[in-house]
């Protein structure tokens, strides 16, 4: 059978591409390694009773056009806030918690600094005024940089660390909000770019606000089960357990692909949800494109620096000075969780990894969905997921080993406990996902969780087009243009070129 289309990858932006090209009337079918649906963003069940988000774990750049086009809350999808939104704890019990009060804002930061409480409200709004414009070029169908405001690229094109001193002097406040800048990241807030970082974590409108993020009912495996829904209920095929080997070419362009069992299935278009350079060292067939693309290819920075480390508690971890359920003050159990006293601490953390070890006091970002949605985990029992840096894929002392990885488990578990003195003791199970488990089981270039750097050089047009050199096929993941996250704008661009060329063949 021909089909108009193959997908390789069944990631979220392959489901997205599937849905739109589906409900064009093409007939698609979507090819998945895995036995599993939805790539990095899933819940599995690794222990009985309890739903992890496995890799993804919060929900904020889902182009909400995607939500509503696709009716996505039909098929299940339901995200809602996280109030408050940011939780920082220092090691002699203070704290700063933030979150859509404003003048619970205010009292939280004149503890610390009476000149920051209206310092942090100009940062934010000079944020979202540059991310704003950012959401606004996603869906670009020619992304140009130069087409931002002169302000916006100057953000991006500096570092977080120096756009937040500019508005805030309290240490543990900068580096709350500079720690956007980082996520996913190998550089630090003083680097130049990751201001870019921090305003593509702003960019997301996906909960009505921009840059709210929150989580999804159910994990976010529930995105990726309803864009399955809908994409077969429009007619397209998702087949698991079905890896490709090989990209099929014939007459100078893509005409399906090679199955790992061989298996082949022919197409008139080819789109690829895998990173770039799965996609054009491994996938396309050797000599099919020209040494300078294949430069650009080998050049591509991609190393990941990220680990995820899921850990079911027993209970509520316990703070000093501040419960997270249950006591009448200001209640952080939604929020997220920072371990980042200041942004010196981070970019220590950055400078141990880029010697190409783990950072020895690494930065944390804890989330607790478990007191907004139990259903989760078993009752009385909480799902704590942790997303920690630095923790480089290539290591200046030997690859990764079972023993490395427990010692880097057992070093988040530790700094956490400097703050929650009960976590350690409370840790019932944990999964641990250093970068070569995040390239092994969701195939991420060396773990890098965006399919390349967010940084200046890898952004907008100097990402890879959706449109590739080998006519037919076409990228539809995370290395193109806006690049990582659960967006779906990826998949959604991919299916654009892809329906616009297959008018014409």
């Amino acid at each position: 059978m021909m089909h108009d289309a193959v997908i390789i990858g069944a990631g979220h932006n392959g489901l997205v591409a599937a849905a739109y090209l589906a409900r064009a009337g093409r007939s698609v079918l979507v090819v998945e390694r895995r036995e599993l649906a939805g790539g990095a963003c899933v819940s599995e069940h690794p222990w009985p009773g309890w739903t992890v988000s496995t890799a993804s774990y919060v929900c904020s750049l889902l182009h909400p056009d995607i939500i509503s086009e696709l009716d996505l809350k039909a098929y299940g999808y339901q995200a809602y806030r996280k109030d408050p939104s940011s939780f920082t704890v220092l090691g002699d019990g203070r704290s700063l918690v933030l979150g859509r009060d404003r003048q619970a804002n205010r009292r939280e930061i004149a503890a610390w600094s009476q000149a920051d409480v209206d310092g942090y409200e100009r940062c934010d709004a000079a944020i979202v005024e540059h991310a704003a414009e950012l959401f606004n070029a996603m869906n670009d169908d020619e992304p140009r940089f130069e087409r931002l405001s002169g302000a916006a690229q100057s953000m991006f094109l500096g570092s977080a660390a120096t756009f937040v001193e500019r508005y805030i002097e309290t240490p543990v406040l900068q580096a709350a909000i500079a720690s956007e800048g980082i996520i996913g990241t190998f550089a630090g807030p003083r680097d130049a770019g990751t201001g870019y970082v921090m305003a593509h974590h702003f960019a997301g409108r996906a909960l009505g606000v921009q840059g709210a993020w929150g989580y999804v009912r159910g994990g976010m495996g529930s995105i990726s089960a309803a864009l399955a829904a809908v994409a077969t209920k429009q007619g397209a095929q998702v087949r698991t357990g079905a890896a490709v080997s090989t990209l099929l070419v014939d007459g100078g362009r893509a005409a399906g692909v090679a199955l790992e069992d061989g298996t082949e299935i022919r197409s008139r278009a080819v789109l690829s949800n895998a990173d770039p350079r799965t996609t054009f060292a491994r996938l396309v067939p050797s000599g099919t494109l020209d040494a300078e693309f294949l430069k650009k290819v080998s050049d591509w920075r991609d190393e990941g620096s990220s680990l995820k480390l899921n850990l079911a508690l027993g209970e509520l971890p316990r703070f000093a000075g501040r419960s997270l359920n249950g006591d009448g003050m200001r209640q952080p159990g939604s929020a997220t969780i920072h371990i980042t006293p200041d942004i010196d601490y981070l970019q220590r953390a950055f400078q141990d990894a880029a010697a190409g070890l783990p950072s020895r006091e690494p930065f944390l970002e804890c989330f607790l969905q478990t007191p907004s949605d139990p259903s989760l985990a078993p009752p009385g029992k909480h799902l704590l997921s942790i997303f920690a840096q630095y923790f480089p894929y290539n290591r200046s002392d030997g690859p990764w080993t079972s023993s490395k990885r427990e010692t880097a488990a057992d070093l988040i578990v530790e700094t956490l406990g400097r703050y929650a003195p009960n976590v350690p003791a409370a840790v019932e199970e944990r999964q641990i996902l250093a970068p070569p488990d995040l390239e092994d089981r969701f195939n991420l270039p060396r773990g890098h969780i965006f399919h390349g750097e967010l940084l200046p050089g890898q952004i907008f047009e100097k990402r890879f087009a959706v449109r590739t050199p080998l006519p037919g096929l076409y990228l539809c993941g995370s290395g193109t243009h806006p690049g990582g996250c659960v967006s779906g704008i990826p998949g959604w661009r991919g299916a654009r070129a892809c329906l616009q060329d297959l008018a014409h063949v």
